[in-house]
């Protein structure tokens, strides 16, 4: 906390009654345990805020974490007041402006409060809440000319500001308090709003355009351009801005990316050639403060994955009883290429049928992604990165075959194991993994597979613990000609 009209409010010591002070009803807030300001009252129908002194007002920013774990309603929201004349922030006398959380439109917007009522500037998209528990950073920013603009960032990151709108108001250019009003109805949504992280500073005026960051081949016809800030989606948007060379030309269409507006995705009317070095000239689009680039280029190409690209290099059939590692069947898939592959509508198989299309997600090189059901999520993200995917096939313990499938459906790996593979009688019987003992000759079978070593059961995420070179050196054997 600083001492001047500026203030910065992290809860670290433990409570709101200093540095700043903050003025509520009794019992109607808490620091909790982890640091953060929590609702604590438990009325009905209840409307109650907290406020501290602020006169900021013109050239300022306001950035705070709000968490709110309930699915917001008309009667269950959070008002978070950046201008406010007075303390009692519902009074009917109060001028100023506030944040909404929530509503029924599950939206994030900033209105105006009169002495005659409200006025909403900006609407917000709706939908943005519709979520069981919502955790979010907002920042709105107003220069001295008294233009608003309201950014939200849904990872709560603080690195993935989105614009909710912007417009111009100088209805009240003066202020003596910052608060949040909390409106809730029944003890379903006692004691569920969070707030932490609040800064107000001056605004110090943006006038640095944004700069190209990368650009990706993510399919044969789509590359996604990330940016060095958040982009103005009206200009981002546009497909004149984007050109690329060897007869590529502009995109067919741009589309900022919902959850960071750093990202644009361009998708194109003709594939791009594979292994060709491309380069793409970017003209016209703006951050959010109309800072325009200019002469921006991009150099990426597409590389086509080929069969054995991406293998199945782990397989957690049996994991009862554990050996250290969770409860929980989950194969691994590793990238063996110096290029980065995209699993985009890729699906694990086997003879029960496939699961359901992988969601966006890249593979870096020499890199693994743990495939798992939704409940088993959660118990292996520790390990790395792991995705969930609807249908995951349930892996025998004894044995049977699973494969993986591109977005095409061609094939590009496939096991068929048994639990000799395991070459341990011990360890068949359940808790451990069965890993790939030299994942660039993936199809020598048995003689290249084995329990895991390692003390708890197996290596997700890592490098396997069995890994050496296993160099197939049989000959082909002729078993059967026939004429179809």
């Amino acid at each position: 906390y600083t001492a001047s009209a500026q203030m910065e409010e992290h809860f670290t010591d433990g409570d709101f009654t200093a540095n700043p002070a903050w003025t509520a009803a009794a019992s109607s807030w808490i620091v909790n345990t982890g640091l953060q300001l929590q609702s604590g009252n438990t009325t009905a129908n209840a409307g109650f805020g907290i406020v501290t002194p602020n006169t900021m007002a013109l050239q300022a920013e306001w950035e705070f974490y709000a968490r709110l774990d309930f699915n917001p309603s008309s009667v269950n929201y959070a008002d978070v007041f950046l201008v406010s004349s007075t303390a009692d922030l519902a009074g009917a006398a109060n001028t100023g402006y506030f944040v909404r959380i929530g509503n029924t439109d599950d939206e994030i917007c900033l209105y105006r409060k009169d002495a005659t009522g409200m006025v909403k500037l900006i609407d917000g998209v709706n939908g943005m809440l519709n979520n069981s528990s919502n955790s979010l950073r907002i920042k709105v920013i107003r220069s001295a000319s008294g233009k608003w603009q309201l950014l939200r960032d849904i990872t709560a990151t603080g690195n993935n500001y989105s614009s909710e709108g912007s417009i111009t108001d100088l209805s009240y250019t003066s202020s003596a308090f910052f608060g949040i009003l909390i409106r809730q109805s029944t003890a379903s949504f006692f004691q569920k709003h969070f707030f932490d992280d609040i800064i107000i500073r001056d605004h110090i005026p943006d006038s640095t355009p944004p700069a190209v960051i990368a650009a990706e081949a993510i399919s044969s016809a789509t590359v996604d351009v990330l940016f060095s800030e958040p982009l103005d989606p009206v200009s981002a948007q546009q497909t004149a801005n984007y050109f690329t060379d060897h007869g590529i030309g502009l995109p067919q269409t741009a589309v900022c990316d919902n959850n960071n507006a750093a990202w644009v995705h361009l998708g194109f009317s003709q594939p791009l050639p594979a292994g060709a070095t491309l380069t793409m000239n970017i003209n016209g689009p703006a951050d959010l403060a109309g800072n325009v680039l200019n002469n921006g280029t991009a150099v990426f190409s597409y590389y086509k994955p080929s069969r054995y690209d991406v293998v199945i290099d782990e397989i957690m059939a049996d994991p009862y009883p554990s050996a250290g590692l969770p409860e929980q069947e989950w194969i691994e898939l590793k990238n063996v290429t110096t290029h980065t592959v995209h699993l985009q509508n890729w699906k694990i198989c086997d003879a029960q049928g496939c699961s359901a299309l992988f969601p966006a997600i890249s593979l870096k090189p020499d890199s693994f992604l743990l495939v798992c059901s939704a409940s088993a999520l959660p118990f292996l993200q520790t390990y790395g990165p792991a995705v969930s995917v609807a249908g995951f096939p349930s892996l025998d313990n004894t044995g049977e075959e699973v494969w993986i499938c591109n977005a095409d459906g061609q094939l590009m790996h496939a096991v068929a194991y048994t639990d000799d593979w395991y070459r341990n009688a011990l360890k068949k019987e359940g808790g451990w993994s069965l890993e790939m003992t030299d994942t660039h000759n993936p199809c020598s079978g048995a003689s290249n597979w084995m329990a895991s070593t390692a003390a708890n059961g197996g290596s997700p995420g890592k490098k396997n613990a069995t890994d050496s070179i296993c160099k197939d050196t049989t000959a082909p054997q002729l078993l059967r000609v026939y004429a179809p």
